[in-house]
């Protein structure tokens, strides 16, 4: 049974960077629809909700929770549903999108360097491949990128923020609220903050077609219901550490992408970085699962 929950949760998270991986994609078509990066966060979120909503009943009968769990479910979508894109998509006016990859990957280390201090045991094995991690997350840097002082130190505070995200969902203390339930209300409670954020900065802009309106759907259930939902329950199921450790294959599944949409080449240092990461994730996860 262990070893089944093992592979559950590397199968979880290693889909949650495939679909997270499809994003850009996405996003850069729903932009042509006249909907702007903070609306997009919104309506990843709030179109979500029924569909959440529905498959909770479903499955648990009741969508309600405890009174004294909100302060953490509040605190825990501040950071990953709003803080964390917010942060990210400010650095792209300053930096371009795959600089401020490579700033925001900072959070597996933090992760893991985090979780050995809290827990005061070192893990060789998270530590060499975040180190691998690292090195093939930095070999998809452009060296003629534009590099701009603000731009760098958003997304590197996008990186951090999020892993205390990671970190705050691997400490939730509040077992019976799981699943698409829990995902329910952190979405729910990211809608309200974020709208809030869309209107008090003037800076909602929804679909101007129903095009625009299908694809923001479609994308909200993709990220909100597939992604999110996935990455959640692996990092329940495995600890926050190994589930960032295998989503660094994000933005490898972006450039293979772009490549087969875009027709953007991919060079010899970003082929060599991707299969450093797939190396460390690989490593991390048979290792692991041979020792259980």
């Amino acid at each position: 049974m262990m070893k089944a929950t093992l592979i559950k949760g590397y199968l979880f998270a290693i889909c949650s960077a495939l679909i997270y991986g499809c994003m850009p994609v996405m996003a850069k078509e729903i932009y042509g629809q006249g909907v702007n990066a903070l609306t997009l966060v919104l309506l990843r979120n709030l179109l979500a909700l029924p569909v959440l909503g529905g498959l909770t009943f479903f499955k648990e009968k009741t969508v309600s929770v405890p009174v004294k769990a909100l302060p953490s479910l509040g605190i825990i979508a501040l950071f990953g549903g709003c803080l964390t894109p917010i942060l990210l998509f400010l650095s792209y006016s300053y930096i371009d999108s795959g600089t401020a990859t490579v700033f925001h990957f900072v959070y597996p280390a933090v992760v893991v360097l985090a979780g050995m201090m809290l827990s005061r045991q070192r893990k060789t094995g998270n530590i060499i491949s975040v180190l691998m991690c690292a090195a093939g997350i930095g070999l998809f840097y452009d060296p003629g990128a534009l590099i701009d002082l603000r731009g760098c130190a958003l997304a590197l505070l996008s990186g951090v923020v999020y892993a205390v995200y990671v970190l705050l969902l691997n400490r939730f203390r509040y077992p019976q609220i799981t699943g698409y339930r829990f995902s329910f209300y952190i979405a729910l409670i990211s809608s309200i903050g974020m709208l809030l954020i869309c209107i008090g900065s003037n800076q909602l802009a929804l679909p101007t077609s129903w095009e625009g309106w299908v694809s923001s759907t479609f994308f909200a259930l993709a990220i909100t219901v597939g992604a999110v939902y996935l990455f959640q329950q692996s990092t329940f199921l495995i600890g926050g550490a190994k589930a960032s450790i295998l989503c660094t294959l994000e933005p490898i599944i972006s450039v293979v992408l772009g490549a087969f949409v875009f027709h953007e080449p991919i060079g010899f240092r970003v082929g060599i970085g991707s299969l450093l990461v797939i190396f460390a994730s690989l490593l991390i996860a048979l290792a692991d699962i041979r020792k259980r």
